[in-house]
């Protein structure tokens, strides 16, 4: 069964959304550094034991990556790897995770902002108009009031988590000579090992195997599964609509953190909650379809034969889903589309 782009989104945010809650319940005294390290290590070692049983040809998807495409998971790797889970680990450890939760909505909009100005991705009215409230949602808890306005340090840190989180989406989006799966474990791998040597390096890699354990077990699910599912969105319906559904997450997250940690947010954070929310509605009201002109163009990716993108001839007959590179002639049509791999076109 086909499982269309916008529920992976949804998947991949309901089991990112409840982490700053794990997270906050499991970090305790224990370094941001070495928590963001063996989070994003969990990542990449549950998706590389997932590559070994599927016995996947990784080191031949290495070799088929273009120079331009090595760049761009080098600068994803130091973005989203790197520098976003670091921002966020410091961020929960100094605020309340329904805050923490309320403010990862703005990842949407850093990534629908970066892929409208630098991919030229086509955006709605309607969809510009949610991501500015879900912006101002984000500046009513962002700035406190005490008889002048005074940024929340913990809140900046969120933030800017979000916006290199929106430059590793849109950067990963284009790397699709590698599959979900190794991408996700490449990054994980990477960014992991290098937050715990720094940590290790800075004196701040104490922790005891419980805790240690526990927090790689959160980065299996919450970045590992969680990335594997998002990055196949964004293949299928691209960046700015993948994010627009991954902000559903922070809401189920915000839920957990009022059951398991019984927080009690002042009522200016409810305020901004309902802003954000009425935001993210407005974003799934969204419709896109017009007449548009495919161009001759030759890639590999996963896909079946059963829409009119992919109508290439093989020897055998195969209705299953396949990988393979294969050519698209020149295509004219109509109907409902996202920007994907196959609709980057002008408007």
């Amino acid at each position: 069964m086909k499982v269309s782009g916008p529920w992976l989104a949804l998947l991949s945010a309901a089991l990112f959304g409840v982490s700053p809650t794990l997270i906050k319940m499991g970090l305790g005294e224990f370094s941001p550094l070495l928590v963001a390290g063996l989070l994003y290590l969990g990542s990449g070692l549950g998706l590389f034991l997932v590559q070994l049983f599927r016995r996947a040809e990784v080191l031949n998807e290495y070799r088929a990556l273009s120079s331009a495409h090595r760049l761009k998971l080098i600068l994803a790797i130091i973005a989203g790897g790197i520098g976003a889970p670091l921002c966020l680990t410091y961020g929960i450890q100094l605020a309340p995770a329904f805050l923490v939760c309320l403010l990862l909505n703005l990842e949407s909009v850093a990534t629908t902002v970066i892929a409208a100005i630098f991919f030229h991705e086509h955006v709605g009215r309607r969809v510009w108009f949610g991501k500015a409230l879900l912006v101002v949602g984000g500046i009513f808890i962002t700035f406190r009031f005490e008889g002048v306005f005074v940024l929340s340090m913990p809140a900046l840190l969120i933030v800017a988590a979000c916006i290199l989180w929106g430059i590793d989406n849109n950067l990963t989006r284009d790397v699709d000579q590698l599959s979900p799966t190794t991408f996700a474990a490449t990054k994980g791998l990477a960014a992991g090992i290098f937050n715990i040597l720094l940590a290790v390096g800075v004196g701040q890699g104490a922790i005891n195997v419980g805790n240690a354990i526990g927090v790689l077990v959160i980065g299996a699910f919450s970045y590992g599964v969680s990335l594997i599912l998002f990055i196949q969105s964004l293949r299928l319906i691209g960046a700015s609509r993948a994010g627009t559904y991954f902000a559903s997450g922070p809401f189920l997250g915000m839920l957990f953190s009022l059951i398991l940690l019984g927080e009690h947010p002042p009522a200016y954070h409810w305020i901004a909650g309902v802003i954000m929310l009425l935001g993210v509605w407005l974003l799934y009201k969204e419709e896109h379809d017009h007449t548009h002109t495919h161009s001759p163009m030759t890639h590999r990716h996963a896909h079946n034969h059963r829409d009119e993108h992919h109508k290439h001839f093989h020897d055998q007959a195969d209705e299953r889903e396949h990988d393979h590179a294969h050519e698209h002639e020149t295509l004219t049509h109509s109907h409902g589309h996202w920007p994907d791999i196959h609709h980057r076109h002008k408007h």
